[in-house]
Protein backbone atom coordinates (compact mmCIF):
# COMPACT_ATOMS: atom_id res chain seq x y z
CA UNK A 1 0.00 0.00 0.00
CA UNK A 2 1.43 3.55 -0.54
CA UNK A 3 -1.29 5.27 1.94
CA UNK A 4 1.81 5.53 4.71
CA UNK A 5 3.37 8.98 3.87
CA UNK A 6 1.07 10.42 1.61
CA UNK A 7 0.35 13.79 1.21
CA UNK A 8 -2.05 15.49 -0.52
CA UNK A 9 -1.41 18.81 -2.18
CA UNK A 10 -4.62 20.98 -3.50
CA UNK A 11 -4.99 23.22 -6.43
CA UNK A 12 -6.63 24.36 -9.52
CA UNK A 13 -6.72 22.25 -12.17
CA UNK A 14 -5.59 25.03 -14.40
CA UNK A 15 -2.56 25.15 -12.37
CA UNK A 16 -1.22 22.08 -12.73
CA UNK A 17 2.41 22.34 -14.22
CA UNK A 18 3.75 20.77 -17.58
CA UNK A 19 5.36 17.70 -15.71
CA UNK A 20 2.04 17.09 -13.45
CA UNK A 21 0.34 17.04 -16.68
CA UNK A 22 2.38 14.45 -18.47
CA UNK A 23 1.54 12.56 -14.46
CA UNK A 24 -1.42 12.44 -15.56
CA UNK A 25 -1.30 11.39 -19.06
CA UNK A 26 1.04 8.56 -18.39
CA UNK A 27 -1.42 6.92 -15.45
CA UNK A 28 -4.09 7.55 -17.51
CA UNK A 29 -2.54 5.47 -19.90
CA UNK A 30 -1.12 2.45 -17.64
CA UNK A 31 -5.03 1.81 -16.60
CA UNK A 32 -7.16 0.91 -19.16
CA UNK A 33 -10.27 1.45 -17.34
CA UNK A 34 -9.22 5.35 -17.00
CA UNK A 35 -9.47 5.44 -20.82
CA UNK A 36 -12.88 7.08 -21.08
CA UNK A 37 -13.25 10.90 -21.91
CA UNK A 38 -14.30 11.61 -18.27
CA UNK A 39 -10.76 10.82 -17.25
CA UNK A 40 -8.84 13.35 -19.80
CA UNK A 41 -7.42 15.82 -18.66
CA UNK A 42 -9.14 18.14 -21.27
CA UNK A 43 -12.44 17.22 -19.65
CA UNK A 44 -11.18 18.28 -16.35
CA UNK A 45 -9.94 21.33 -17.55
CA UNK A 46 -13.20 22.36 -18.62
CA UNK A 47 -15.12 21.17 -15.95
CA UNK A 48 -12.83 22.61 -13.57
CA UNK A 49 -13.64 26.11 -15.53
CA UNK A 50 -17.48 25.58 -15.19
CA UNK A 51 -18.12 23.93 -12.12
CA UNK A 52 -18.10 25.74 -8.12
CA UNK A 53 -15.64 24.40 -5.82
CA UNK A 54 -13.63 22.74 -7.93
CA UNK A 55 -9.95 21.78 -7.02
CA UNK A 56 -7.32 18.77 -8.15
CA UNK A 57 -5.52 17.06 -5.20
CA UNK A 58 -2.12 16.18 -6.12
CA UNK A 59 -0.99 12.80 -4.38
CA UNK A 60 2.30 12.61 -3.60
CA UNK A 61 4.71 10.17 -1.18
CA UNK A 62 8.41 10.04 -1.19
CA UNK A 63 8.74 13.54 -3.11
CA UNK A 64 7.42 12.31 -6.36
CA UNK A 65 3.46 12.35 -7.96
CA UNK A 66 1.26 9.23 -7.17
CA UNK A 67 -1.90 10.45 -8.34
CA UNK A 68 -4.57 12.76 -8.78
CA UNK A 69 -8.08 13.12 -7.55
CA UNK A 70 -10.38 15.86 -9.30
CA UNK A 71 -13.29 16.55 -7.18
CA UNK A 72 -15.50 19.72 -6.11
CA UNK A 73 -16.20 20.67 -2.89
CA UNK A 74 -20.06 20.35 -1.44
CA UNK A 75 -19.84 21.49 2.63
CA UNK A 76 -18.01 19.01 4.49
CA UNK A 77 -18.73 16.63 1.46
CA UNK A 78 -16.74 16.33 -1.80
CA UNK A 79 -17.90 15.32 -5.12
CA UNK A 80 -16.25 14.16 -8.32
CA UNK A 81 -15.45 16.85 -10.37
CA UNK A 82 -18.30 17.91 -12.63
CA UNK A 83 -21.06 15.70 -10.99
CA UNK A 84 -23.62 14.98 -11.58
CA UNK A 85 -22.32 15.63 -15.68
CA UNK A 86 -19.53 13.34 -14.72
CA UNK A 87 -21.03 9.50 -15.51
CA UNK A 88 -17.56 7.84 -14.61
CA UNK A 89 -14.96 9.34 -12.19
CA UNK A 90 -12.34 8.65 -9.61
CA UNK A 91 -8.55 8.28 -8.92
CA UNK A 92 -5.87 9.02 -11.71
CA UNK A 93 -3.46 7.05 -9.27
CA UNK A 94 -0.75 4.53 -9.10
CA UNK A 95 -2.38 0.79 -7.42
CA UNK A 96 -2.23 1.03 -4.25
CA UNK A 97 -3.31 4.61 -3.68
CA UNK A 98 -6.62 4.42 -1.72
CA UNK A 99 -9.41 6.25 -1.71
CA UNK A 100 -10.64 6.71 1.78
CA UNK A 101 -7.09 7.59 3.14
CA UNK A 102 -7.31 10.45 0.47
CA UNK A 103 -10.81 11.99 1.42
CA UNK A 104 -8.80 11.68 5.29
CA UNK A 105 -5.91 14.16 4.00
CA UNK A 106 -8.54 16.59 2.44
CA UNK A 107 -10.78 16.08 5.58
CA UNK A 108 -13.63 15.05 4.05
CA UNK A 109 -15.99 13.73 5.85
CA UNK A 110 -17.73 11.65 2.48
CA UNK A 111 -18.07 11.42 -0.99
CA UNK A 112 -20.61 10.54 -2.94
CA UNK A 113 -20.06 8.44 -5.81
CA UNK A 114 -22.61 7.49 -8.53
CA UNK A 115 -20.06 5.43 -11.68
CA UNK A 116 -16.87 5.17 -9.44
CA UNK A 117 -13.82 3.17 -11.04
CA UNK A 118 -11.81 2.02 -8.96
CA UNK A 119 -9.83 -1.15 -8.37
CA UNK A 120 -9.84 -0.97 -4.64
CA UNK A 121 -12.27 -3.18 -2.99
CA UNK A 122 -14.56 -0.71 -1.52
CA UNK A 123 -17.22 -3.15 0.13
CA UNK A 124 -19.83 -0.59 1.47
CA UNK A 125 -20.53 0.71 -2.12
CA UNK A 126 -22.82 -1.12 -4.73
CA UNK A 127 -21.52 -2.93 -7.89
CA UNK A 128 -22.70 -1.94 -10.94
CA UNK A 129 -20.86 -2.42 -14.43
CA UNK A 130 -19.93 0.04 -17.22
CA UNK A 131 -22.30 -0.76 -20.28
CA UNK A 132 -20.42 -0.97 -23.68
CA UNK A 133 -20.45 -1.75 -27.03
CA UNK A 134 -17.50 -3.11 -28.65
CA UNK A 135 -16.55 -2.16 -31.96
CA UNK A 136 -12.62 -3.10 -32.09
CA UNK A 137 -13.45 -5.25 -34.53
CA UNK A 138 -15.66 -3.09 -36.40
CA UNK A 139 -19.55 -2.66 -37.26
CA UNK A 140 -19.98 -5.63 -38.77
CA UNK A 141 -18.42 -8.00 -35.95
CA UNK A 142 -20.27 -6.04 -32.97
CA UNK A 143 -23.39 -6.67 -35.34
CA UNK A 144 -22.46 -10.24 -35.17
CA UNK A 145 -22.50 -10.69 -30.90
CA UNK A 146 -26.86 -8.84 -31.21
CA UNK A 147 -29.62 -10.64 -30.97
CA UNK A 148 -30.56 -11.25 -35.08
CA UNK A 149 -34.52 -10.59 -34.18
CA UNK A 150 -33.78 -7.37 -32.25
CA UNK A 151 -31.39 -6.01 -35.20
CA UNK A 152 -34.37 -7.62 -37.90
CA UNK A 153 -37.41 -5.62 -35.48
CA UNK A 154 -35.29 -2.23 -35.83
CA UNK A 155 -34.51 -2.47 -39.80
CA UNK A 156 -38.13 -2.96 -40.55
CA UNK A 157 -39.01 -0.27 -37.91
CA UNK A 158 -36.78 1.98 -40.19
CA UNK A 159 -38.34 1.20 -43.89
CA UNK A 160 -42.07 1.43 -42.08
CA UNK A 161 -40.41 5.70 -40.92
CA UNK A 162 -39.22 5.98 -44.26
CA UNK A 163 -42.57 4.77 -45.93
CA UNK A 164 -44.26 6.87 -43.46
CA UNK A 165 -42.37 10.20 -43.47
CA UNK A 166 -39.80 10.34 -46.33
CA UNK A 167 -35.93 9.43 -46.16
CA UNK A 168 -33.81 8.86 -43.03
CA UNK A 169 -30.94 10.96 -42.66
CA UNK A 170 -27.72 10.70 -40.40
CA UNK A 171 -25.37 12.70 -39.01
CA UNK A 172 -22.80 12.60 -36.65
CA UNK A 173 -20.42 15.26 -36.34
CA UNK A 174 -19.74 18.41 -33.95
CA UNK A 175 -22.72 20.48 -32.71
CA UNK A 176 -23.27 23.95 -33.33
CA UNK A 177 -24.18 25.88 -30.75
CA UNK A 178 -27.75 27.02 -32.16
CA UNK A 179 -28.02 22.72 -32.66
CA UNK A 180 -26.29 22.29 -28.76
CA UNK A 181 -29.05 25.07 -27.30
CA UNK A 182 -32.06 23.71 -28.99
CA UNK A 183 -31.03 19.75 -28.00
CA UNK A 184 -30.33 21.22 -23.77
CA UNK A 185 -33.76 22.88 -24.54
CA UNK A 186 -35.44 19.40 -25.55
CA UNK A 187 -33.76 17.22 -22.71
CA UNK A 188 -35.27 19.82 -19.95
CA UNK A 189 -38.48 19.60 -21.28
CA UNK A 190 -38.27 15.89 -20.93
CA UNK A 191 -36.81 16.26 -17.53
CA UNK A 192 -39.91 18.69 -16.83
CA UNK A 193 -42.37 16.30 -18.07
CA UNK A 194 -40.74 13.31 -15.47
CA UNK A 195 -40.19 15.60 -12.46
CA UNK A 196 -36.79 14.92 -12.45
CA UNK A 197 -34.46 17.84 -11.46
CA UNK A 198 -33.28 20.02 -13.92
CA UNK A 199 -29.51 19.66 -14.22
CA UNK A 200 -29.37 22.43 -16.53
CA UNK A 201 -31.37 25.03 -14.29
CA UNK A 202 -28.12 26.46 -12.92
CA UNK A 203 -26.49 27.31 -15.74
CA UNK A 204 -23.05 26.18 -14.59
CA UNK A 205 -23.92 22.47 -16.43
CA UNK A 206 -24.77 24.50 -19.39
CA UNK A 207 -21.53 26.39 -19.61
CA UNK A 208 -19.44 23.05 -19.38
CA UNK A 209 -21.26 21.87 -22.47
CA UNK A 210 -20.80 24.73 -24.39
CA UNK A 211 -17.19 24.94 -23.58
CA UNK A 212 -16.58 21.46 -24.47
CA UNK A 213 -18.42 21.58 -27.99
CA UNK A 214 -15.03 24.90 -28.73
CA UNK A 215 -12.69 21.93 -28.50
CA UNK A 216 -11.09 21.73 -32.25
CA UNK A 217 -9.25 19.00 -31.49
CA UNK A 218 -9.00 15.74 -33.48
CA UNK A 219 -9.20 13.03 -30.80
CA UNK A 220 -11.70 15.43 -28.37
CA UNK A 221 -14.52 16.71 -27.95
CA UNK A 222 -18.43 16.65 -28.04
CA UNK A 223 -19.96 14.77 -30.91
CA UNK A 224 -23.82 15.26 -32.03
CA UNK A 225 -25.96 12.18 -33.54
CA UNK A 226 -29.14 13.37 -35.84
CA UNK A 227 -31.74 10.92 -37.08
CA UNK A 228 -33.74 12.85 -39.51
CA UNK A 229 -37.13 11.57 -41.38
CA UNK A 230 -38.11 13.79 -43.98
CA UNK A 231 -36.53 17.04 -42.98
CA UNK A 232 -37.67 16.35 -39.29
CA UNK A 233 -35.53 15.04 -36.17
CA UNK A 234 -37.02 12.17 -34.80
CA UNK A 235 -34.07 11.57 -32.55
CA UNK A 236 -30.61 13.14 -31.27
CA UNK A 237 -27.84 12.47 -29.02
CA UNK A 238 -24.70 14.51 -27.50
CA UNK A 239 -22.03 12.39 -26.83
CA UNK A 240 -18.24 13.20 -25.52
CA UNK A 241 -15.50 11.18 -27.38
CA UNK A 242 -11.71 10.95 -26.64
CA UNK A 243 -9.57 8.76 -28.45
CA UNK A 244 -11.21 5.84 -29.47
CA UNK A 245 -13.51 6.22 -26.63
CA UNK A 246 -17.18 7.49 -27.13
CA UNK A 247 -19.56 7.70 -24.22
CA UNK A 248 -23.32 8.24 -24.77
CA UNK A 249 -24.71 10.79 -22.51
CA UNK A 250 -27.88 13.01 -23.60
CA UNK A 251 -30.46 11.04 -25.67
CA UNK A 252 -33.95 12.90 -26.68
CA UNK A 253 -36.61 11.59 -29.35
CA UNK A 254 -39.66 12.77 -30.21
CA UNK A 255 -42.34 10.98 -28.31
CA UNK A 256 -44.85 11.48 -31.40
CA UNK A 257 -42.40 8.94 -33.71
CA UNK A 258 -42.00 6.15 -31.03
CA UNK A 259 -43.65 3.75 -33.02
CA UNK A 260 -40.40 3.65 -35.04
CA UNK A 261 -38.32 3.28 -31.93
CA UNK A 262 -36.37 6.77 -32.96
CA UNK A 263 -33.82 6.30 -30.22
CA UNK A 264 -32.79 2.89 -30.69
CA UNK A 265 -32.25 3.35 -34.84
CA UNK A 266 -30.25 6.31 -34.19
CA UNK A 267 -28.17 4.44 -31.27
CA UNK A 268 -27.49 1.75 -34.08
CA UNK A 269 -26.58 4.76 -36.59
CA UNK A 270 -24.19 5.94 -33.61
CA UNK A 271 -22.61 2.77 -33.29
CA UNK A 272 -21.96 2.91 -37.06
CA UNK A 273 -20.17 5.59 -37.34
CA UNK A 274 -18.33 5.95 -34.65
CA UNK A 275 -16.68 2.67 -35.90
CA UNK A 276 -15.86 3.85 -38.72
CA UNK A 277 -13.96 6.60 -37.80
CA UNK A 278 -11.76 4.11 -35.81
CA UNK A 279 -13.96 4.04 -32.33
CA UNK A 280 -13.12 1.16 -30.38
CA UNK A 281 -15.86 1.42 -27.57
CA UNK A 282 -18.69 3.06 -27.31
CA UNK A 283 -20.23 3.76 -23.59
CA UNK A 284 -23.63 3.32 -22.20
CA UNK A 285 -23.20 4.47 -18.72
CA UNK A 286 -23.38 2.22 -15.80
CA UNK A 287 -25.81 -0.50 -15.70
CA UNK A 288 -29.27 0.47 -15.05
CA UNK A 289 -31.82 0.97 -17.66
CA UNK A 290 -32.43 -2.59 -19.47
CA UNK A 291 -32.53 -1.04 -22.96
CA UNK A 292 -28.84 -1.18 -22.54
CA UNK A 293 -28.46 -4.43 -22.77
CA UNK A 294 -29.91 -4.79 -26.37
CA UNK A 295 -26.79 -2.78 -27.12
CA UNK A 296 -24.10 -2.90 -24.83
CA UNK A 297 -22.58 -5.65 -22.13
CA UNK A 298 -21.35 -5.52 -18.83
CA UNK A 299 -17.55 -4.17 -19.07
CA UNK A 300 -15.85 -3.48 -15.72
CA UNK A 301 -17.38 -2.97 -12.43
CA UNK A 302 -17.87 0.77 -11.54
CA UNK A 303 -19.38 1.64 -7.50
CA UNK A 304 -22.19 3.56 -6.34
CA UNK A 305 -22.84 4.73 -2.59
CA UNK A 306 -20.90 7.14 -0.46
CA UNK A 307 -17.33 6.59 0.99
CA UNK A 308 -18.03 7.47 4.26
CA UNK A 309 -15.41 8.29 7.18
CA UNK A 310 -18.13 7.42 9.54
CA UNK A 311 -20.10 4.45 9.62
CA UNK A 312 -23.94 4.99 8.08
CA UNK A 313 -26.99 3.94 9.47
CA UNK A 314 -27.41 1.54 7.05
CA UNK A 315 -23.99 -0.33 7.93
CA UNK A 316 -25.53 -1.17 11.57
CA UNK A 317 -28.14 -2.27 10.12
CA UNK A 318 -27.10 -4.39 7.70
CA UNK A 319 -28.66 -8.26 7.73
CA UNK A 320 -31.87 -6.49 9.57
CA UNK A 321 -34.94 -7.93 8.33
CA UNK A 322 -36.32 -5.39 5.23
CA UNK A 323 -32.62 -3.65 5.95
CA UNK A 324 -31.96 -4.56 1.81
CA UNK A 325 -35.20 -2.19 1.02
CA UNK A 326 -34.39 -0.01 3.24
CA UNK A 327 -31.16 0.82 1.25
CA UNK A 328 -32.20 0.42 -1.84
CA UNK A 329 -35.17 3.41 -1.64
CA UNK A 330 -32.27 5.20 0.41
CA UNK A 331 -29.89 5.19 -2.25
CA UNK A 332 -32.12 6.16 -5.05
CA UNK A 333 -33.08 8.62 -3.04
CA UNK A 334 -29.55 10.07 -1.80
CA UNK A 335 -28.56 9.93 -5.84
CA UNK A 336 -31.38 12.38 -6.85
CA UNK A 337 -30.34 14.49 -3.73
CA UNK A 338 -26.80 14.29 -4.57
CA UNK A 339 -27.72 16.02 -7.97
CA UNK A 340 -29.41 18.57 -6.62
CA UNK A 341 -26.41 19.62 -4.33
CA UNK A 342 -24.05 18.95 -6.89
CA UNK A 343 -25.78 22.01 -9.42
CA UNK A 344 -26.64 24.02 -6.27
CA UNK A 345 -23.56 24.88 -4.25
CA UNK A 346 -25.45 27.33 -2.07
CA UNK A 347 -28.31 26.00 0.40
CA UNK A 348 -30.49 28.49 -1.18
CA UNK A 349 -30.33 26.89 -4.74
CA UNK A 350 -30.39 23.55 -2.55
CA UNK A 351 -34.07 24.24 -0.94
CA UNK A 352 -35.62 25.15 -4.25
CA UNK A 353 -34.31 21.83 -5.24
CA UNK A 354 -35.43 19.70 -2.56
CA UNK A 355 -38.70 21.79 -2.86
CA UNK A 356 -39.06 20.76 -6.34
CA UNK A 357 -37.96 17.02 -5.91
CA UNK A 358 -41.02 16.72 -3.63
CA UNK A 359 -43.63 18.26 -5.60
CA UNK A 360 -41.95 16.02 -8.20
CA UNK A 361 -42.68 13.32 -5.79
CA UNK A 362 -46.18 14.18 -4.71
CA UNK A 363 -47.11 14.40 -8.27
CA UNK A 364 -46.11 10.39 -8.94
CA UNK A 365 -47.17 9.73 -5.81
CA UNK A 366 -50.30 11.39 -4.85
CA UNK A 367 -51.27 8.67 -2.22
CA UNK A 368 -48.59 10.97 0.01
CA UNK A 369 -50.43 13.83 1.61
CA UNK A 370 -49.04 17.43 0.27
CA UNK A 371 -48.21 18.58 4.17
CA UNK A 372 -46.38 15.20 5.03
CA UNK A 373 -44.61 14.73 1.76
CA UNK A 374 -43.36 18.17 2.13
CA UNK A 375 -42.11 17.47 5.61
CA UNK A 376 -40.75 14.49 5.16
CA UNK A 377 -38.95 15.40 1.99
CA UNK A 378 -37.57 18.47 3.02
CA UNK A 379 -36.65 17.35 6.33
CA UNK A 380 -34.51 14.07 4.25
CA UNK A 381 -33.40 17.10 1.70
CA UNK A 382 -31.86 19.33 4.05
CA UNK A 383 -30.66 16.50 6.47
CA UNK A 384 -28.51 15.32 3.33
CA UNK A 385 -27.93 18.41 1.61
CA UNK A 386 -26.25 19.95 4.73
CA UNK A 387 -23.36 17.58 4.45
Amino acid sequence: MLDTGLQARVIEVADLNAAERARWAALRAAEPMLAGPYFDLRYAEAAAACAPGSRVAVLEQGGRVVGFLPFQRRGSSIQPLGAPMSDFHGLVAEPGVSLPAVLALLGAERMRVSGLVSPEPLPELSVRYAMAADLSGGFEAYQATRSAAFLKDKRRRARALERDHGQMVFTFERPALDLLAWLVAQKRAQIRRTHQHDIFACGWTIDLLNRLAESDAPDFGLRLAVLRAGGTIVAAELGLTAGDRHHLWFPIYDPAFSRYSPGALMTLETLRAAAERGVARVDFGPSEEAYKEDFAVPMEPVLEGAVAMRPSLMTHLRGAPGADRIDEVGRRLARRLDRIAACEPGLIGQVKGGASFVTGLGRRHPAVGAGIGVGIGLGLSLGLLAD
